[in-house]
Order: C-alpha cells, then structure tokens, then sequence
C-alpha cells in the first residue's frame, strides 16, 4: 500500500516569515499599546439610517451653500422667520393725507416673504421718504408681526413756474408735485431759473408792505440776482439787486400819497439808484398827451389875454 503524501511545512522558512512580518509591523510606544488594545476590542455600529442622514445632510449643506453663493439668503432666510411667525401682517401708516396708503406699502418693498425681522428699517425709511410729499418718516417695529410708519408731509408753500411748467414746492424750494388743483392758486408765485430757492426771500421781501403784497402776483427772478414783482394790474415793480427793500418801501410810501399803483403806469423801475423811473401804459401816454395839450391851450389863452 502506497504512502499516503501529506503537505509539509518547512519550519524553518515559516520562521524566515514570521520574522520578515514582524521587521515590517509598526511597534507602538510602550504608552499607546494599552489604549489601543482597549479600542481594539470595542465593537463599532453605526447608528441606524446613517447613510441616509448623511447624504441628506450633504444635500442641505450643498444647497445652503448655493443659496449663499447666489445671493439668496436673505430671501431664505425672510421665508423661514415669515414661517415662524414673524411676517408682517399689519402695517399701521399716519400723518399721511396727499400720500396714498398704496403708494407707502409699494415703496416698502417688503417682497414675498415679508419678515419683521429681515426687514431694514434705514432703506424701507428712505425709500418711504423719496416719495413726493413725505418729508419725513418714522418706521417702528412692532413684534411679532406689526410694522407702524409715522409720516410727516412737506407744506404747500409757493408755485414755481418754469419751462412752461407750473411746480408746487415747499419753503425751501424743493418740488412736491407738478400736477395740482386749483386750491393751490392763491399761493405766492415766483418765476424764472433758481426762483424756487430763493421763494423765501421773495415772500419775506413783500409781506413787509401788505397792501403790495395783497395785489403781488408774482415775482420774477432776472438773472439770479433781482425781483421784479408782477402786480394783479399788470404793473411792474423793477427792484434793484442790492437794497431790494429800500426801494420797495419807497414804492409803498409813494402809493400812500399819490395812489401810484392804481393809476396807468405800467412799471416803476428803481433798478438804478437814486433814481425812480416811472413807465406809463399806452393808455396812460395817451391820457398824458391829451393833459399836455389841455395845459397849452390854457396857455395861449392866458397869453392872448394879456
């Protein structure tokens, strides 16, 4: 009977392995071989689902930082805290009465998701006062869900007219609107380039003397530098640029004693000092040479008497 063949191992060359291993095996400090023999024994498990909440986590994390990356988070960032019960849902508007209601909300712009905590208060305030006849707002949050805006509207103050457009303004000259009713018509008026900004000085200049100014029509701003004020007969008060109010008293005081400003002048030009230069109208030429000629026949027949 054959002898059954048997794998044999070479003692000798697995000894030449253990020791080939064992010269490529990273020794430890004495330190760490204990902890690391600790945690070699624990058994690790991954919680339940891991792979899933990873992923969705990845997916958050990716869209979050596309949203930054766009420039969206504040929109984002308006929708959850609208959620959450922070958007506006009231928005109380007073002081206002030529500003429409609409017109505030829309300058507001509060979007699609308006949030009382996204919402800036220093842009929504300038945007509210860019409006025509805000002069000033005052925008105050009212948590959780209320935003309240006080309005203080600018004055009707004169009427600018100018490239044949006819402005309101307020006293510093700024224009409010272009389009108005007639209840606005008594208001002063002034005329010509830059006229707007010196309304002051042309209302200040006339309410010294009321009776002038009862009948001022206008004042016409020539040259940026003198008024000429239009009277309701169509009369010319031509003002020098320096002393305006000297020769408007000397006016006032000429019309106490001799009514000039009702009679048939059609300007009085003070322009030039020291001199007053009186402009009659062509029916006051005419009375005037019909005077003249009146005064000569009584004059030759005063000659011819004697």
């Amino acid at each position: 009977m054959p002898p059954i063949e048997t794998d044999t191992i070479d003692a000798a060359a697995m000894a030449d392995q253990v020791r080939a291993g064992a010269s490529r095996r990273i020794v430890l400090p004495r330190v760490l071989r204990r902890p690391v023999r600790a945690l070699g024994r624990l058994q690790w498990r991954l919680p339940r689902h891991a792979g899933i909440k990873a992923a969705a986590l990845l997916f958050l994390a990716t869209g979050v930082a596309g949203v930054a990356s766009g420039g969206h988070g504040t929109i984002v960032l308006s929708a959850i805290t609208s959620w959450t019960g922070f958007a506006v849902e009231n928005v109380r508007i007073t002081g206002q009465s030529e500003t429409s209601e609409v017109d505030v909300l829309d300058s507001l712009a509060l979007g699609a998701f308006p949030s009382l905590l996204t919402l800036d208060l220093d842009a929504a305030r300038e945007r509210v006062e860019s409006l025509p006849w805000v002069k000033q707002a005052a925008l105050t949050k009212l948590f959780p869900d209320t935003l309240e805006i006080a309005i203080v509207e600018r004055e009707p103050y004169a009427l600018w007219q100018h490239d044949q457009v006819i402005s309101l303004v307020d006293d510093t000259g700024r224009v409010i609107v272009d389009r108005f009713g007639d209840r606005y018509a008594g208001l002063p008026r002034v005329i010509g380039k830059g006229a707007a900004e010196k309304v002051g000085d042309y209302t200040a200049l006339v309410q010294q003397h009321p009776e002038i100014a009862r009948r001022a029509r206008a004042g016409v701003l020539v040259s940026g530098g003198r008024w000429t004020i239009v009277l309701d007969n169509g009369l010319q008060l031509m003002l020098p640029a320096d002393e305006p109010e000297r020769a408007l008293a000397a006016i006032a005081s000429l019309d106490r004693e001799q009514s000039v400003l009702s009679r048939e002048v059609a300007a009085l030009d003070l322009r030039m000092p020291g001199q007053f230069i009186v402009r009659l109208t062509d029916e006051g030429l005419l009375a005037r040479k019909a005077m003249l000629k009146e005064r000569e026949k009584v004059a030759r027949r005063g000659r011819t008497n004697t």
